[in-house]
């Protein structure tokens, strides 16, 4: 008998995927990055704006209160951890990577990634997004490729699979 999702779509047998996902190009995975570091720093700053809109006007709010930047960072952070772990582990992509054509693979079978696995790889993203990337781009940049950690790889979703006829 056919296991089949929630959709309908037959499951595929397990052991049956390819162990070697076709890894995703520089363009596909830093146009991700870009669109999920966007929708994140929207809406912090959308909440933000909604804060300070919803304040009467004899509460004027000046731009270096504490609660307001403290409201866009969660939702920010907040945002870029649903989007990054839970949609991740939903759906094998964020939004960004939806959109380009990729997905978050396990490197030992090419399977789904486990929750522990994406909450270390965005726990790793953020500091490598704070700290290595700017510093890349201050002393040049590099042609290396960002480095895959956690046990995951961003696997491309539109070519033809390493060892396929």
């Amino acid at each position: 008998m056919e296991s089949k999702d929630l959709f309908g779509v037959v499951r595929e047998p397990r052991g049956s995927r390819d162990p070697d996902p076709v890894p995703a190009s520089m363009a596909r995975r830093y146009g991700a990055a870009a669109i999920d570091g966007t929708l994140a720093i929207v809406s912090g700053g959308i909440s933000g704006l909604l804060y300070v809109i919803t304040l009467p006007a004899s509460e004027a709010l000046p731009l270096t209160d504490g609660a307001l930047w403290m409201r866009i960072l969660a939702v920010g952070v907040g945002l870029s951890l649903v989007n990054q772990v839970l949609l991740v582990f939903l759906f094998r992509g964020s939004i960004g990577k939806l959109i380009v054509g990729t997905r978050v693979v396990r490197l030992a079978d090419g399977g789904r990634a486990r929750p522990w696995q994406l909450l270390i790889r965005w726990a790793g993203g953020i500091a490598y997004g704070l700290t290595i990337l700017p510093l890349g781009f201050i002393l040049g940049g590099s042609e290396a490729p960002p480095l895959d950690f956690a046990g995951v790889c961003i696997a491309d979703t539109t070519g033809p699979r390493v060892g396929s006829a």
